[in-house]
Formats: C-alpha cells, sequence, structure tokens
C-alpha cells in the first residue's frame, strides 16, 4: 500500500477554523491490519533502539557538565515531565531575561528534551535569555492534540513560576522539526495566543496533506546517495501521531493552514538546503510575509519583511544542529557545528530587534 493511500480527501464543507484556504477537509483513513502491524512493529522497534541507544552513550560518554541544565523542573499541572532549565551564565541577580522555550524533534513520537541540552545551553549563553527545552508527551501513548496541549499547559506553568528570573513581556516559542510544528500550533490556542511574542521555527513540519514521496521531489540533491530517511518513516510518524478520522487540513496539526492574525507577530523560519521539508517552509513563510513573484525569487535563500524572517541554511540536511549518532564524517560534523553557529549569529540580532525588543 502507498503512503498516498493513507490520505483520503472527503467533499465535505470545510469549517472556517482561521486557516489560509478553504479546501475540503483531508481525513484520515484507518489503515489496513497487515499496515497497521507493520507500522507498529517498526515504531516501536526504533522507538527501543533510541531509548537504548541513547541511555548507553549517555552513560558511557556523557555529555560535557557545562553544558547541564541550571534546573531540571516538573510542573503539578504535568508532573512526569521534566523540563529543562538553562540560565546565562552572564545573569545578574534581579535581571529579568527574555524567555525562549524549545521543543525538541523526534517525527513527534521520539528523543526528549536532554536531546537539545547543547543547543539550549549555547543559546542562552550566546543572547543571555532564559531557555527552557520543554518535556512533551509523545506518540503513539499521546497522540494529537496531547503534545499540543502539554506545551500549553508547561508554557503556562513556566510564565507563572515567580522563581524564575523571566521578562513575560518578551516570550519566543521554537523547536526543531516535530517540535517546530508543536511550536506553531501550541500558539494558535487560547492559553497562549496573544502572550507569545514570536516563533523560531528550525526545519518545521507544516502540512501533513502531502505525502512524504512527494516532499522528497520538492529538495535539492548533492548526489545519488543524499536521500532523506524522513521519505520511509514519514508515514509511520503520521499513523502514531494522528488518529484516524482527524482532519489533515486542521491548522493545528498542518500548521501551514493558520492564518497569519491566529499566529504571533513575529516569525522566523529557518530550513536545511538538502531536507524534503525545506521548501513547504520556504512557501509558508512567503505567503505569511505575502510576498510577489520578484520577492519569492529573490528570497529564495534568506529575506527578511516586516516581522517575518526566511534562512535557508546552505550545505546541510535536516536535523544539522543535533548530534544524531548517524555517523556522517568529520567533514559533515564540522559543517553542521559551523552552520548551526552562524544561524544563531543571525537568528540572535533578529530576536531583539522584534519580538525581544523592548
Amino acid at each position: 500500500m502507498s503512503s498516498a493511500a493513507f490520505f483520503g480527501p472527503r467533499n465535505k464543507k470545510c469549517l472556517d477554523l482561521g486557516m489560509a484556504s478553504q479546501e475540503s477537509p483531508m481525513l484520515v483513513e484507518t489503515l489496513p491490519l497487515t499496515t497497521r502491524t507493520l507500522y507498529f512493529t517498526k515504531l516501536w522497534g526504533l522507538k527501543l533502539v533510541t531509548i537504548l541507544g541513547f541511555k548507553i552513550v549517555r552513560t558511557f560518554r556523557p555529555p560535557p557538565k557545562e553544558i547541564n541544565p541550571s534546573i531540571i523542573k516538573a510542573y503539578p499541572c504535568r508532573p512526569r515531565l521534566r523540563n529543562r532549565i538553562f540560565i546565562p551564565k552572564s545573569h545578574k541577580p534581579g535581571e529579568l531575561l527574555p524567555l525562549y522555550i524549545d521543543m525538541h524533534a523526534g517525527g513527534h513520537t521520539l528523543l526528549d528534551a536532554q536531546f537539545d541540552d547543547e543547543f539550549c545551553c549555547t543559546f542562552a549563553n550566546k543572547l543571555n535569555v532564559l531557555v527552557v527545552s520543554l518535556e512533551y508527551s509523545t506518540a503513539p501513548e499521546s497522540k494529537f492534540p496531547e503534545p499540543t496541549n502539554d506545551v500549553v499547559a508547561i508554557t503556562q506553568a513556566i510564565m507563572k513560576d515567580e522563581t524564575l528570573p523571566v521578562d513575560l513581556s518578551r516570550v519566543v516559542l521554537g523547536g526543531f522539526s516535530a517540535g517546530a510544528n508543536l511550536a506553531f500550533s501550541a500558539a494558535q490556542m487560547s492559553g497562549l495566543k496573544d502572550k507569545i511574542k514570536g516563533i523560531v521555527s528550525c526545519y518545521p513540519v507544516l502540512d501533513m496533506t502531502i505525502t512524504p514521496a512527494d516532499k522528497q521531489k520538492t529538495r535539492a540533491y548533492r548526489h545519488s546517495k543524499d536521500m532523506d530517511a524522513l521519505k520511509d518513516w514519514g508515514p509511520i510518524w503520521t499513523y502514531a501521531y494522528v488518529k484516524p478520522g482527524q482532519d489533515l487540513r486542521d491548522p493545528l496539526i498542518s500548521t501551514k493552514y493558520a492564518h497569519r492574525d491566529n499566529l504571533p507577530k513575529w516569525i522566523c523560519m529557518v530550513g536545511a538546503e538538502f531536507d524534503m521539508l525545506g521548501e513547504e517552509a520556504r512557501q509558508n513563510i512567503f505567503d505569511l510575509a505575502s510576498l510577489d513573484k520578484a520577492e519569492r525569487e529573490e528570497g529564495h535563500y534568506e529575506f527578511e519583511k516586516g516581522a517575518y524572517k526566511w534562512l535557508l541554511v546552505r550545505d546541510v540536511m535536516h536535523g544539522f544542529t543535533h548530534d544524531l549518532m548517524d555517523s556522517p564524517g568529520a567533514e559533515a560534523v564540522a559543517m553542521n557545528k559551523k552552520r548551526t553557529a552562524e544561524m544563531i549569529e543571525d537568528v540572535g540580532p533578529w530576536l531583539f530587534k522584534g519580538p525581544y525588543a523592548k
């Protein structure tokens, strides 16, 4: 069965949910038992390998102490989800800091908040902001909208936490891949809407109505072996995260359908040059910024217009900001680190002239 068969459009009138379009709903169909069994087996095999792999690595090759969080804390609203808080070394007593809440990648099914420690520590110290790597529940145990609800509830708890030196007028959500999807999803919810000043979205998942195979056709390639694991795993992650009968054009899932008025004012989108998710990110930020044809051609790699920023990071693939333990080679590792540092240098000034401006 092809992945396209997973997505079944229906000719029903679309409800006005503040979407960017009024297309008919695209409802998720129930997969055949054999396909569900295959996907379940593959998913749990990958989850177990990932969990055990990271436990072994963290035990025998623990990360440097200097990137450890300042505080690890759970809140009563989600007592089993432990969040990792990074207070910059330059923080002065009594100083209130901008708040950056980060959501990790993992296809809504894998990884944890600790996966982002190195990035969050670097981001906090480089920009002098308080960073929280937020833990959310993952699929298939927690399907949509539970992870979005986790992000909303925990973000609210963080903002009410008087023990943290946070400037509540300067709050930004950020994330990687599926985590970026959750940032866009949570920012639309009534509990956070109008309280979040901006979003920083790194190689985000924005449109689940397009099959992974079709997305792969839109990306640039360096050579014949330059392929995406996302193409094979995408249908499995969607099966794990989204229940049958759910509309994939819901703007809380395919966040490209969210109307700009339902999102924070300031949005920065970061794509990777050799990533099958790059084109949907580019087209979404083009649409949000209302770029004309000439502006779209000129802004292929980067642009800033009003409150919107686009940056396509050259020479890298999906996940370039993190050590994925996939042994890409010394040259690729060096390039990833270089491009990640450059990205932070680029995004930092935008944050402080935009959502973090006083």
